[in-house]
């Protein structure tokens, strides 16, 4: 698909959503790409990804508009509940997405972060695995620096403006100045490295270090922020409805280490666990 072609599905879904249409079903977001493309979208086929990928951007160009439409933050949330509500599942996995765990923010939980950190359009922010930007949806362009490996998510936030975008690995980078607030939500777990074996990562006074890719990527991304700064990390969370066996989950050797970590060298105000449905 070219990139006129996505851009047209994404204005397509855009307008919808704007509208008011309920996505019950991806099959209905299929058909109207169809439509669009003029050709047949198979299931399994490349192109179900592709509009996959079109919603997603849909949903969060829309975003800024319904918050901006909003007179309260919980208002505003509610909105973004119903988008989220209207929006299909999104649950096609493509080999790059896989390789890059390339899991995005649910809408409404990407607004909750922005909030806490105090996002506005005077902030400076970096988001060091920015997707298609629903951690940016109340931060200004002009002041953001997006970092994101995936080329279509880089595009789509060339299109949307921001103009200092990077393609780093977020593990090593770290950006040229340092900023107001860092926000992410990193793909989460192991990862295997090039010998095929589960790579380690270091962590600031650990010397055991860590396997998990979302605590490397979060305390590298910590560097950039300035010593009054803020930031909010969205990391893995331990699965269970049982609250005290959930909160054993945290209790391993490498949860604890990297929470001694986190502790020693930042000052944490909140930390909480949420679903990752709302």
């Amino acid at each position: 698909m070219s990139v006129e072609h996505k851009e047209a599905l994404i204005r397509a879904f855009h307008s919808s959503l704007l509208e008011g249409e309920n996505y019950a079903r991806i099959h209905q977001a299929r058909r109207q790409a169809e439509d669009i493309l003029a050709q047949l979208i198979p299931p399994g086929s490349s192109l179900t990804k592709l509009v996959d990928e079109a919603m997603e951007a849909a949903v969060v160009r829309v975003s800024p508009l319904l918050i901006h439409q909003c007179t309260t933050i919980h208002q505003a949330y509610d909105r973004l509940i119903d988008l989220l509500d209207r929006q299909p599942t999104l649950g096609v996995r493509s080999s790059t997405s896989v390789l890059q765990q390339a899991y995005s923010t649910p809408i409404p939980i990407a607004y909750l972060a922005s909030t806490l950190a105090g996002i506005n359009p005077e902030t400076t922010v970096y988001e060091p695995t920015a997707g298609n930007g629903a951690l940016l949806i109340t931060a200004n362009p002009a002041r953001t620096i997006a970092n994101e490996l995936n080329q279509d998510r880089f595009t789509e936030l060339t299109n949307r403006g921001y103009s200092r975008l990077t393609r780093q690995d977020a593990i090593h980078y770290h950006p040229p100045e340092q900023v107001d607030i860092m926000v992410c939500n990193p793909p989460f777990g192991s990862v295997q490295g090039g010998n095929g074996r589960i790579r380690r990562f270091e962590l600031p006074g650990n010397r055991r270090g860590t396997r998990q890719i979302d605590h490397a990527i979060a305390f590298k991304a910590l560097e950039a922020i300035k010593d009054d700064g803020r930031a909010v990390l969205i990391l893995g969370g331990k699965l269970g409805d049982d609250e005290d066996l959930r909160s054993n989950r945290y209790n391993s050797i490498e949860s604890r280490g990297f929470f001694f970590s986190l502790y020693q060298h930042y000052n944490v105000t909140q930390h909480f666990s949420i679903w990752g449905n709302r």
